[in-house]
């Protein structure tokens, strides 16, 4: 456990201790500005103005954190401005994030803002709101709302509860009764022959002959 100084009229942190165990915690009511960095855990409960470099994350419901967040593991139940580069992540009901999400496999029942990428999976859970500049994964379920734009690889699946509006760009998409798609519709493969296309025409295209003197 990280020990803290603190100020006793404020409550705010004015010098933090090196950690005597691999978890470091910051109770409710503490407000800390610097950075962590380390292989153990940190669980947020009370205020960090920082960056967090560790192997695993917890932002409680009375957390909040404003930096950058870089961990195998996270979980937020709290306020989260910055961004985040992870394995997995989850977060929940009064969680709210706002920035740039990178990810491997995200579970999302509260808030995301911003733009959000994720290697393999997203899940938008029916608590789950999220409004994005762009998503993307390889599989995404929606039974929550979604309104940005979204790209799918592979699949996206909207269930029953779920709502997408927006920009579409898919492979394949599945969509059960009662699920709500709004906005224009491209598929994936379209998008990379359209790509190759144009670097086809710069590769083609003529080159200005020198002029002599």
């Amino acid at each position: 456990m990280a020990l803290f100084k603190s100020n006793q009229k404020s409550g705010n942190v004015t010098k933090v201790v090196e950690p005597t165990s691999n978890a470091t915690f910051v109770s409710q009511g503490l407000e800390v500005t610097g950075n962590f960095k380390g292989t153990g855990s940190v669980q947020i409960e009370g205020t960090l103005h920082g960056n967090i470099t560790v192997n695993s994350v917890v932002i409680g419901e009375s957390g909040v954190v404003n930096g950058i967040i870089d961990a195998k593991y996270i979980v937020i139940n709290g306020k989260l401005n910055g961004s985040i580069i992870c394995d997995s992540l989850e977060i929940m009901q009064n969680g709210h994030v706002s920035n740039t999400i990178k990810v491997k496999k995200i579970i999302i029942s509260g808030k995301a803002e911003g733009e959000i990428n994720a290697e393999e999976e997203i899940s938008i859970m029916k608590e789950g709101k999220v409004k994005a500049s762009q998503m993307r994964s390889k599989k995404i379920t929606v039974n929550g709302s979604f309104l940005g734009n979204v790209t799918a690889s592979e699949l996206l699946e909207i269930g029953e509860n779920g709502s997408v509006e927006g920009e579409i760009t898919v492979k394949n998409i599945k969509t059960h009764e009662g699920g709500k798609l709004v906005g224009s519709m491209h598929t994936y493969q379209e998008i990379k022959e359209e790509i190759k296309k144009e670097e086809i025409k710069k590769e083609e295209s003529p080159k200005t002959p020198k002029t002599s003197k």
